[in-house]
């Protein structure tokens, strides 16, 4: 960050030295006002009388009242609970050039002893305010919260505010809080009086629809500082409160927050408690640039599961995610498998074995007449499976072929009906050919039969391919239990006849939806 020209430091300096504070009658409440200079992006808070007729004189160019300020108290007030607060400016020749207030007096002694030189003590006493309570942060009865928020930056800078709006707003701008409690931390604990109405909440849950058995945290965020809280749902006498269910269904958690004024209205939280899922069932898919991979080359698995997974598994591949990538040092069969973990437990692992070569072989079927094909071996289940993570060129090239094999079930129930779906994936809309066969790469005439053609055809930037398991229907043909088919997938437009993909995309990414 650009750091403030040596006069201004030189300026600043001279003010720590020669200005005397003056200060209202003892005893009186004071405005500390806040300033902001957008150069510097730095915020700085004050009640001397002085410094503020300074600063709104111009004397300091660049600062600007923010319009925000808090009560303090004149340093020589004598009433019991309040404390001294000690003011530290950091040295410009450190890189600093800001002020850091606090009223703990070991976080005081901490800043003396820690930055000697660096962080320049001004004043033990610069006012007087109340300490939070160092556990829950809450601030006591005829006094509200004082939020500190640091830019965590190497030209340390506060900012101090009452407003519990203005500390969000820093925070989601990189801003962290300080100070005790959570999740708004208070630093200090403005002698403001006490609030003239009763306090308004947010109740927020840590889940809305947390596992039976579990826990959840109700958290109320609250204005009006608060002297009491009385929970309907949940036992507790605090702002939180951890809350459990043994059995499933809706449930409201109310709290309402009083002060001197008087109680607040209700706050509530809606959560629904469900019983956890299922383990997950996996299957796992193999993507390959031929259907005999040469050791070297890519494989894609895919694990397609059931029940969303929270973590995955791998044996034989690295990766924490349904997707992992290899390559065969050698060749030889490889085993691979992933197991998927949710709330319910770890399911079974699927697997797969890829058979890598030491050389290439002769395509399959037909697919020697194309310059390139993508091959996946796909599980007999509901999945869906995409070539953009093939990242290997030319993958589903705009000139290539993907080949999908899959093996029809043995048990599956003759008379039952499914599909294959293809469709654009990660780039603009792609005619295409896609047809079922006994051959991979087959894109002659349809066949219902089979003999000399492809079962099934379906062209567009969508394509649909019914099938019926056992006997055919009526424009529906018929897969075999137990037999091996090809989802032949070209990018091709049947109206021009021509290569749909253009060349100087190099690929055209699909996915493929199989429900069996």
């Amino acid at each position: 960050m650009q750091q403030p020209p040596e006069s201004l430091k030189f300026v600043v300096l001279l003010l720590i030295i020669a200005v005397r504070p003056v200060w209202a009658a003892s005893g009186d409440l004071l405005d500390a006002i806040e300033y902001y200079d957008q150069q510097l992006d730095h915020y700085f808070v004050t009640a001397y009388a002085d410094e503020i007729a300074a600063l709104d004189g111009g004397r300091f160019p660049g600062w600007q009242r923010t319009g925000l300020s808090f009560k303090v108290l004149d340093p020589a007030t004598a009433i019991p609970g309040v404390l001294p607060v000690c003011r530290f400016y950091g040295n410009p020749l450190a890189g600093l050039d800001s002020h850091f207030y606090s009223a703990s007096a070991t976080e005081c002694a901490q800043v003396k002893q820690r930055w000697p030189g660096i962080w320049i003590l001004e004043s033990d006493n610069v006012f007087l305010v109340r300490l939070p309570d160092p556990v829950s942060g809450q601030c006591g009865s005829g006094s509200v919260p004082i939020y500190r928020t640091w830019n965590a930056r190497a030209d340390d800078n506060h900012r101090y505010t009452t407003d519990a709006t203005v500390q969000r707003a820093m925070v989601a701008k990189g801003w962290i809080a300080e100070g005790y409690g959570s999740p708004s931390p208070v630093a200090m604990c403005s002698p403001s009086g006490a609030s003239v109405v009763p306090p308004a909440c947010t109740l927020i849950a840590s889940s809305a629809s947390p596992l039976i058995g579990t826990n959840i945290t109700l958290t109320a965020i609250c204005d009006g500082n608060p002297s009491s809280y009385a929970w309907t749902g949940c036992q507790s006498t605090t702002s939180s409160c951890t809350a459990t269910s043994a059995s499933t269904g809706f449930r409201r958690y109310t709290i309402i927050a009083t002060n001197a004024s008087g109680a607040g209205a209700p706050a509530y939280a809606d959560v629904t408690w469900v019983e956890a899922p299922p383990a997950p069932s996996c299957v796992l898919n193999v993507t390959t640039d031929s259907d005999r991979p040469v050791v070297g080359s890519l494989v894609l698995l895919t694990a397609t599961c059931s029940n969303n997974p929270t973590s995955y598994s791998w044996s034989g591949c690295t990766s924490t995610s349904a997707i992992c990538l290899a390559r065969a040092p050698g060749p030889g069969v490889i085993a691979y498998s992933v197991s998927a973990t949710n709330a319910g437990g770890t399911g079974a692992p699927a697997g797969a074995a890829v058979s890598w070569q030491s050389s290439g072989s002769i395509p399959p079927g037909f697919c020697s007449q194309y310059p390139s094909f993508l091959y996946t071996q796909a599980a007999w289940a509901e999945n869906a499976i995409y070539t953009s993570p093939f990242f290997d060129d030319p993958a589903f090239a705009w000139n290539g072929v993907w080949v999908v094999q899959f093996n029809v079930s043995p048990a599956a129930l003759r008379g039952t009906f499914g599909r294959t779906t293809v469709a654009e994936f990660s780039g603009p809309a792609t005619s295409r050919d896609a047809t079922i066969s006994t051959i991979p790469c087959d894109f002659r005439a349809t066949d219902l039969t089979g003999a000399n053609g492809p079962l099934s055809r379906s062209t567009g930037t969508t394509t649909n391919n019914a099938f019926v398991i056992g006997s055919p229907m009526p424009g529906i043909p018929a897969l075999q239990p137990g037999q091996t088919y090809y989802l032949n997938v070209r990018n091709w437009s049947v109206e021009s006849n021509s290569i749909s993909c253009p060349a100087e995309q190099r690929r055209c990414d699909a996915f493929v939806y199989l429900v069996p």
